[in-house]
């Protein structure tokens, strides 16, 4: 089976081939460089769904051959107060059928933020990378991997996001997608 994966982000594609190999034995994963209908850093579930939606579906469209498409795509939420990172998944299918899957989350520092949500910068990954001062930190493990001292990384949290939009596909009878 050929799945399309819209983006070419070293870390999401680890994820998506690790979870689609738990569930499929004969995958392959291509990637795609796609635009989003999400700005650099979607803040809110909605706009995050959104462009993970809009990244499966041009995936999809890459070649006939994909049997699924699949968006990754990593936004901020707020909650009490403060602002949250989660991956969100999306899993399209040739029918129209479509599921979701989100990564857990992890609190992003108040100043951080800050910053991101008032548009001094426009996504996480600058702020990180000034304050680290590492280069292109969400293709190599991303925030999670620093604050967790490799413990977990962005590929865990893709892993996770897919794995959980994969299960309504794989119990498609129970969840009506037949």
């Amino acid at each position: 089976m050929l799945v399309c994966a819209g983006t070419l982000n070293p870390c999401k594609l680890s994820g998506i081939r690790r979870a689609f190999t738990e569930f499929f034995r004969d995958v392959e994963v291509v990637g795609f460089s796609v635009s989003s209908s999400a700005p650099p850093q979607p803040i809110g579930l909605d706009l995050t769904i959104s462009g993970a939606r809009s990244r499966a579906l041009s995936a999809l469209r890459m070649r006939r051959e994909c049997a699924l498409g699949v968006g990754v795509e990593a936004g901020l939420y707020e909650l009490g107060g403060h602002y949250y990172d989660v991956q969100v998944a999306v899993v399209v299918d040739r029918n129209g059928a479509a599921s979701l899957g989100l990564s857990p989350s992890f609190q992003i520092p108040d100043s951080f933020a800050r910053r991101i949500v008032e548009g001094e910068v426009r996504e996480l990954e600058e702020v990180v990378d000034e304050f680290f001062r590492t280069k292109d930190v969400g293709e190599k493990g991303g925030f999670i991997k620093l604050l967790t001292n490799g413990a977990v990384t962005r590929e865990d949290l893709t892993y996770y996001a897919v794995a959980m939009a994969l299960v309504p596909l794989v119990n498609r009878e129970l969840y009506g997608l037949t």
